[in-house]
């Protein structure tokens, strides 16, 4: 099957229920003297260009605190810094269908846009969606702020991975239509990494019109950093090279293995580089506040009315940290005040760089560790110093920042529709990604059972959300049809939807946890 592209014509593949268009080039290839600038159009070519195979992935590294690589994280040998492409599936090219674009996850480090996809049986829902999926430059390849260093003669400001997710929604709205889908009705659904993109591109200026709805599982706006953090990433990677920042030649040969190399340590939360506080947030690189493309912090943006347009799903897990035992060694031994001293080093480095208006203290953290104690233990689920400390660190990282999240879209809109997710699956807990399954229609594959378990609930829970989703892809509204629960709008009333082994609305869910962390320096929470 060939498509007429505004950049060329492309050959795809006939599968059994849709086309497939993988590895089309969206932007230029990022390398030499384009390898940290912001992405470039893609210029047109005059053959026949074969998209069937996923292109090269970003070059990175394996979860180095983990005994081994994830189903979704199969690094393997496709790594090369010519990566921006994307992937179509439709099933019928002269339609005109809602699109569901896929921003993957990875904590900024890790993945690609075959992640979750490539093992679906059937990724467009029985045709009733033209979906895409995206690569994009990840750690120290796509957030390398070099433009205050090298007093611009390298002008990346940092965000550049984002202006690659721009650049491909750019590319959408310019080709989509070829493909049967509606330029008019684009959504975007993203977690972790993907859900804080999206979270930060409802701030962006440059992304405004570009989507029209959008679905954040496990994400918010909070996962930035300052500039000058940035610029100390940077600095520190130079330095790592022995390369003074004047030397443009030869920051721009540093190879691609140096690179990752100087990433692996960014990214281990157990490495010296990140043990010795000179960084307020985790050291790997991650989209920075530069003032042009992201002009303030994002929240504010959102809450000034940035993304009144776009129609909004979020939510998270209870128990995002579930399983994160092997991020801390010997965390299960802990006693309440080693977990307290742990926990300190993180506020104390926030306190130093992030211009935080009061001195955490001690006795905040104890508070907390106080508060969920008698939440879990009323709730009957164990209570111990290590399950306190995953429970807050959970919160901390993501559902904080998406109960921030939907308070600021609600200022400007009546279409933000927020979820809490407490269906534990088969590992008895909900974790870190135990929604996407469901919003993303792969709970029949084999990752996908893995994940969900298999049995009657999951399959019920499945055919609910698939409602909603469609719904929500078609008009912005979950509740368009009469066939899935009442959804209500978020608004100072903080009601929500529960997905659990019942699905029911809940008002202010975690009350007595979100007023602990109404009494912490706002920005603890939120920033990883």
């Amino acid at each position: 099957m060939i498509v007429k592209t505004k950049s060329g014509e492309i050959e795809g593949a006939k599968e059994d229920l849709y086309y497939s268009f993988r590895g089309i080039p969206y932007a230029e290839p990022p390398i030499g003297k384009n390898r940290w600038l912001a992405p470039k159009p893609i210029k047109p070519w005059s053959d026949v260009k074969s998209c069937k195979e996923f292109g090269s992935i970003c070059p990175q590294n394996e979860l180095v605190y983990e005994q081994e690589a994830t189903a979704d994280y199969e690094t393997g040998s496709n790594q090369n810094e010519d990566c921006l492409t994307l992937n179509v599936w439709s099933s019928d090219l002269n339609s005109n269908k809602p699109v569901l674009v896929w921003i993957h996850g990875g904590a900024y480090f890790l993945g690609s846009g075959a992640d979750c996809l490539s093992d679906s049986e059937d990724i467009c829902r029985d045709g009733k969606y033209v979906v895409i999926s995206m690569n994009y430059r990840l750690a120290c390849f796509g957030f390398l702020r070099l433009i205050d260093l090298t007093d611009g003669k390298i002008p990346s400001t940092g965000n550049e991975a984002l202006l690659d997710q721009i650049e491909a929604l750019k590319w959408i709205q310019a080709n989509i239509s070829s493909f049967g889908g509606d330029p008019n009705n684009v959504t975007l659904i993203g977690q972790s990494a993907g859900g804080h993109s999206i979270g930060t591109l409802l701030a962006m200026p440059d992304a405004k019109g570009l989507f029209h709805k959008a679905i954040v599982c496990d994400g918010g706006s909070e996962t930035i950093q300052p500039k000058e953090e940035a610029n100390r990433l940077a600095l520190k990677l130079l330095n790592e090279c022995n390369i003074d920042p004047s030397d443009v030649d030869a920051i721009n040969s540093i190879s691609t293995e140096d690179l990752k190399a100087f990433d692996a340590k960014m990214q281990d939360p157990n490495h010296p580089y990140t043990q010795d506080l000179d960084f307020a947030t985790q050291a790997h690189a991650k989209p920075c506040v530069d003032g042009v493309h992201i002009p303030d912090e994002p929240l504010n943006l959102i809450r000034a009315g940035s993304a009144k347009d776009v129609s909004v799903i979020l939510g998270t897990s209870d128990s995002e940290a579930f399983g994160y035992d092997e991020i801390y060694p010997g965390l299960r031994e802990w006693n309440v005040d080693q977990a307290i001293e742990f926990e300190m080093r993180d506020w104390l480095r926030k306190s130093k760089f992030l211009k935080i208006s009061k001195k955490s203290a001690r006795e905040d953290i104890k508070k907390l560790f106080d508060a969920y104690e008698v939440h879990l233990t009323n709730n009957k689920m164990d209570s111990s110093p290590a399950e306190c400390f995953l429970k807050i660190n959970g919160h901390k990282w993501f559902w904080v920042s998406t109960i921030r999240l939907a308070d600021a879209l609600s200022k400007n809109s009546k279409h933000v529709y927020n979820y809490n997710w407490t269906f534990p699956g088969p590992h008895g807990s909900p974790y870190h990604g135990s929604s996407l399954p469901f919003f993303l229609d792969y709970v029949d594959s084999e990752v996908g059972k893995q994940m969900c378990g298999e049995n009657e609930s999951v399959q019920k829970l499945s055919v609910i959300i698939n409602k909603i989703v469609e719904n929500f892809l078609t008009s912005g509204n979950p509740n368009k049809s009469d066939d899935v629960p009442v959804w209500p709008t978020y608004d100072d009333s903080m009601e929500s939807l529960l997905f659990a082994e019942t699905i029911e609305t809940i008002k202010d869910f975690n009350s007595s946890l979100r007023k602990s962390w109404d009494q912490v320096e706002e920005k603890i929470p939120g920033n990883l």
